[in-house]
């Protein structure tokens, strides 16, 4: 019986993968369940429509990244933060610190699990990594007293 898996199932394969099971383990274990759809011709298409919308916003998703990154490195971006005579601060500087001084820069949002980076605790300039699925880039911070 040839089925669309509609989830990733482990040692089976991966979503929208179309394969050919037994008859009784594809109905009792996996349409049963809603993890696979019986593979027709409808579905088939459902599936190829579903595959290019994923990857039409993937793309997007990308184009944005892209997009932000460029934009972030051209500006410079302060945090002001409170700190004392040798440069440490009282509170450290965290990712959602760093996505509200560049949203306010920028006027981009980032998303908190697409940074990467240590909290922040001193006074000067500072890296912060940046990430989706597929890219990778860095911007400076500069962190001053206020």
């Amino acid at each position: 019986m040839k089925v669309i898996l509609l989830t990733d199932v482990p040692k089976i394969g991966n979503r929208y993968d179309v394969k050919e099971l037994k008859d009784g383990f594809a109905q009792n274990a996996l349409i049963a369940k809603g993890l696979a759809v019986l593979a027709t011709k409808s579905e088939l298409a459902k599936i190829e429509n579903r595959k290019k919308e994923t990857d039409q916003k993937k793309a997007l998703g990308n184009r944005l990244f892209e997009e932000i990154l460029s934009k972030v490195n051209d500006k410079e971006i302060i945090i002001k933060a409170k700190a004392n005579d040798k440069g440490h601060l009282f509170k450290s500087v965290g990712p959602k610190d760093v996505i509200k001084a560049v949203e306010e820069t920028t006027g981009y949002l980032l998303e908190e699990k697409s940074i990467t980076m240590e909290n922040i605790k001193e006074i000067g300039e500072h890296q912060i990594k940046i990430s989706n699925n597929e890219h990778k880039g860095q911007f400076g911070v500069i962190v001053s007293p206020s």
